[in-house]
């Protein structure tokens, strides 16, 4: 059995969550972080900390249960396509530039080297290799298990994947991130998205899995047909269904969190997300950020190492 997502967080946790059990983890080394200018922590903070973190994980540990099958059957046949075209003659060069901006080519790094590229090329090839196994795979009757969720980028995905098979004759399956999972220890988990997710929990999620029938895989393919038809710069998800939106779409969310003064990028970023729960990456934040800026509408006040660190305000 195939088994995909749309993530390299998820595609790395799931790999690990085939194999994974109650004796699987390994307390090993663990460090503490905290923020730029924040207080060092007391030693005894510190050791408050780990014996909580060392707690959770122990919890965790006891309720894991393997997902099964192969790990080089787990695949991420593309990644953050409500981002940017999806058709197109250009589609392939296009997809390939942005995800050189994705990573560090719009926001590099600080120390990192502009024209090491190659954790980018790693990962486009190994999206490539994704991607015709899925369609191998479809096109030879073998089972496909999709784990999506209602984050724009993983709902994209699962349209995606099921135009892909829309030619082919293999039974597909798919498990939806729900809002609240109830546990087997009373407890209760929330996610937005599979990455989320501890290795040894995935497999409390497998009840959720359901057929689905080919009349709705149509139906499914038929609707990503139109958006790759619309090809708009966003899909976003607007009242439970994908739609096709302007490179706007997100902007009164980050005025709503402007706040008065000056500000640092990197929190701005991180109220955002914090806050309204959007299913998307710092990126695309940090690129609407920007083009308030050029607007007019935000101003640097002073420049840090990189954009991040930057301190902006309200125009006046």
């Amino acid at each position: 059995m195939l088994q995909i997502v749309f993530s390299d967080s998820e595609c790395g946790t799931l790999k690990m969550a085939t194999h994974w059990g109650s004796s699987s983890w390994d307390v090993g080394v663990i460090g503490v972080i905290f923020g730029e200018g924040e207080k060092e922590p007391t030693q005894e903070e510190k050791n408050q900390a780990i014996a909580q973190f060392k707690a959770q994980r122990e919890k965790e540990n006891r309720r894991a249960r393997p997902v099964g099958g192969n790990p080089g059957d787990v695949l991420c046949p593309s990644v953050g396509l409500d981002i940017g075209p999806i058709s197109g003659p250009d589609v392939e060069k296009a997809r390939f530039d942005l995800l050189t901006a994705w990573l560090g080519g719009d926001f590099p790094l600080p120390d990192c080297d502009p024209d090491d590229y190659a954790q980018r090329d790693m990962l486009w090839e190994q999206r490539q290799r994704d991607r015709e196994r899925l369609l191998e795979g479809g096109k030879h009757g073998e089972a496909v298990r999709i784990w999506y969720s209602n984050a724009p980028y993983s709902l994209c995905g699962f349209y995606d994947v099921l135009w892909q098979l829309r030619d082919c004759d293999c039974p597909v399956t798919a498990l939806e991130m729900p809002r609240w999972m109830p546990l087997e220890d009373n407890t209760v988990q929330s996610c937005l998205n599979w990455g989320e997710l501890s290795p040894g929990d995935w497999a409390a999620y497998l009840p959720l899995e359901r057929e689905i029938p080919k009349n709705v895989r149509r139906a499914i393919a038929m609707e990503w047909s139109q958006l790759r038809e619309e090809n708009s710069p966003l899909r976003a998800v607007v009242n439970g269904r994908l739609r096709s939106v302007g490179e706007d779409f997100y902007d009164p969310f980050i005025r709503a969190q402007i706040p008065d003064g000056i500000f640092r990028v990197a929190h701005l970023i991180g109220d955002v997300l914090g806050r309204y729960q959007l299913g998307i990456g710092d990126w695309w934040i940090a690129k609407r950020i920007q083009a308030m800026e050029t607007q007019g509408e935000l101003i640097t006040v002073s420049k840090g190492d990189g954009f991040y660190r930057n301190e902006m305000r309200r125009a006046q």
